[in-house]
């Protein structure tokens, strides 16, 4: 009776360590949604908006044409942690042709109806043609007054004496060199367990790029960032590590490709940490096991506990990496990028 009160216990150790397992993270999913349609072609031209809740993600917005639809659901219901798709999408189609007025349709008739409306007219016109009596001559014109004397012309106006503004100089282009820093700050999140490589992330400039003491990019322009490799620390072994590089720039319009170094971050390793927690997990049973009477009793304590260590293990996994919004990266570029700054604007009175 003792034995079985003990293995009950167990079971109830296991079972809410089981149900401390990570519930559906809603930002990374709504992250990894937003940057895989980002990346889709056909997608650009869209206007979505996603949101999650607890794994059931909802689709809003307006697509194109019904095959950017259907890629915009399978994005949503392919991502990991997605429980259940609502699909809000709408699809811009053609708007349907007003109805035609009554004037409109009295005026686009057949051309047999026209051409018996002309057959009738003709005879009226020619009747009303020989009631009309002839008009009489014209009245001859007075000849025309002569020109005035060459002293009484009006003298022409005297030509403006104001320069003509000259045409703003145009844009230029300058190179920003390989080995700049580049300095952002990160807008989406990044984690080691959720997210996958390839992926695009938003981030802002946070420092101006500078060359020659002129300000060629400002703060805040749009920067995107993606994820070369991941990998997710393992249930007792191994380190979680990230690997972003920089991709694009878009400022005043216009958008520019990036070469970037590797910016990379790294967990601790997870070995150690495991074998303590399920060593643990083990001396623990064995106190049941103790309690219970020892003997037999100790055995089946230490044999519970280390399957309860092992669970928890399992639950929790290693240590992930993250990198959270607002978080501030360095890069150094390692190609030249040219960008296109507008002209300096002269101070007033110059």
């Amino acid at each position: 009776m003792r034995e079985r009160s003990i293995l009950s216990f167990a079971v109830l150790v296991i079972a809410l360590a089981a149900g401390c397992a990570k519930k559906p993270d809603d930002a990374g999913i709504v992250t990894s949604i937003q940057s895989q349609m980002f990346s889709d072609q056909l997608l650009q031209g869209a206007s979505l908006h996603v949101t999650s809740d607890g794994g059931v993600v909802t689709l809003t917005g307006t697509v194109p044409n019904d095959t950017a639809h259907l890629d915009a659901y399978k994005i949503a219901t392919q991502t990991p942690g997605v429980t259940k798709v609502d699909d809000q999408i709408a699809v811009e189609t053609a708007r349907s042709a007003a109805p035609e007025s009554p004037a409109a349709t009295r005026e686009r008739k057949s051309p047999r109806e026209k051409r018996a409306k002309q057959e009738k007219a003709q005879p009226e016109r020619a009747e009303s043609a020989e009631n009309i009596q002839p008009a009489p001559p014209a009245p001859t014109p007075a000849p025309a007054p002569a020109p005035p004397a060459p002293d009484s012309l009006p003298s022409a106006p005297a030509p403006s004496l104001l320069p003509t503004p000259a045409p703003p100089p145009p844009p230029r282009e300058v190179e920003v060199a390989a080995g700049t820093t580049i300095t952002i700050r990160m807008i989406d999140g990044v984690d080691s367990s959720v997210n996958n490589p390839g992926e695009i992330f938003h981030a802002s400039l946070e420092n101006p790029i500078v060359v020659d003491d002129d300000v060629v990019v400002p703060k805040g322009a749009d920067v995107y960032v993606r994820l070369v490799s991941a990998s997710s620390a393992g249930k007792f072994s191994g380190k979680s590590e990230l690997h972003l590089e920089l991709i694009k720039l878009e400022s005043r319009g216009r958008s520019y490709s990036l070469v970037s170094s590797t910016y990379s971050l790294s967990g601790d390793s997870r070995g150690k940490n495991t074998a303590e927690k399920v060593g643990g997990g083990a001396a623990l049973g064995a106190i049941i096991g103790a309690l219970a009477g020892g003997g037999k009793g100790a055995a089946i304590g230490a044999g519970v506990g280390g399957a309860g260590g092992g669970v928890y293990q399992a639950a929790t996994h290693g240590k992930q990496v993250r990198i959270p919004s607002e978080t501030k990266l360095d890069f150094e570029l390692e190609q030249p990028v040219t960008v296109t700054v507008a002209p300096r604007t002269p101070p007033p009175g110059n």
